[in-house]
């Protein structure tokens, strides 16, 4: 990982406006403020920051990786997303000594919401409800479930799989977790397990909830042999990556009746394509990648941002760091 330079350090930094990522003057004075002599760039202009990339020291934003090669000086790149795709890879880079970090923490709060109302909404029939309001139908459904008592196992036990996890366990759920150190404790948590062991506790499990990031562990990891594990009354929730899922052996399994319901935030193609059976099976809820909206989101990711350029001003270790070899 790159060293940290000290506050003495005079560099530029380019603020790419987009996702998660929308600065007010008062915002862009206070990062004016923590390096006061830095050269600040705020544009999502390509051509332009194509120009500034050989001198960028600093990157806050999702920049063109194809640019990366240039930014021959870049020391510190932080993602605004907790996923880190593409920028994952050190050969994008030419200083393969760069430090990355990403919004890790950020949208815990948003997407575990997001995931709790998906599966409250499959279990009383809730998509059903609204498609008979459009239609002026009174028809009460008689396979509403209840969500309490529920054995919920949440893959992945980061800021969002916690928040997960406590979320469920406060509605009166089993709460059990996989995670790459399953010997250690979560207080929301009553049951760790290893990644190795999905497939032989599926069949116990009512809902199944991917937080995983995208891996070479992950991708593929809910197959046909995984969905065939699963009982019959189980509802699957994709909040990770869609990578994660093959997608043609989820819609059989919703389409032949091998698990309850599924509700997917991501897919493998985003929107996926017109004649994509995602769109025409039942017992699949869709979100559009949304989980994560909420207006707050862009002022926590201002702080955290905040309080890692300060670190970098000073010389500090900066912590949200990615790990090139893990993945994440």
């Amino acid at each position: 990982m790159a060293e940290i330079r000290s506050a003495r350090t005079l560099p530029k930094m380019i603020l790419i406006p987009g996702i998660a990522v929308e600065l007010s003057p008062s915002q862009l004075l206070r990062i004016k403020e923590i390096l006061p002599r830095a050269e600040i760039h705020y544009t999502g202009n390509m051509r332009a920051i194509a120009d500034i990339m050989p001198g960028a020291e600093v990157i806050f934003g999702h920049p063109d990786p194809k640019l990366l090669k240039a930014a021959d000086k870049l020391q510190w790149l932080h993602l605004p997303f907790s996923g880190i795709d593409v920028y994952g890879d050190i050969r994008l880079y030419a200083n393969r000594s760069v430090t990355l970090t990403n919004a890790r923490g950020i949208y815990g709060i948003t997407v575990s919401e997001h995931i709790l109302g998906m599966v409250l909404a499959l279990l009383r029939g809730l998509p059903d409800y609204v498609r008979q309001q459009d239609r002026r139908i009174w028809e009460r459904k008689e396979h509403a479930r209840e969500l309490y008592g529920s054995v919920v196992l949440v893959l992945g036990l980061g800021d969002l799989g916690k928040r997960t996890a406590a979320l469920f366990k406060a509605m009166g759920c089993s709460v059990w977790g996989i995670r790459r150190n399953s010997l250690q404790t979560i207080p929301e948590v009553d049951n760790i397990y290893p990644l190795h062991k999905l497939h032989s506790i599926l069949p116990e499990v009512d809902i199944v909830i991917n937080c995983l990031p995208e891996t070479t562990q992950t991708l593929g990891l809910f197959d046909s042999g995984a969905f065939g594990c699963m009982s019959e009354q189980a509802i699957f929730v994709n909040a990770g990556r869609g990578g994660a899922v093959d997608e043609e052996a989820l819609c059989r399994a919703l389409s032949e009746k091998k698990i309850f319901a599924a509700a997917i935030d991501v897919s493998n193609q985003e929107p996926p394509g017109e004649d994509s059976l995602l769109w025409q099976t039942p017992g699949l809820l869709i979100s559009p990648h949304s989980a994560a909206a909420s207006p707050y989101v862009f002022r926590r990711n201002y702080e955290l941002f905040c309080d890692l350029l300060s670190r970098y001003a000073s010389g500090r270790r900066l912590y949200n760091k990615v790990d090139f070899f893990a993945g994440y």
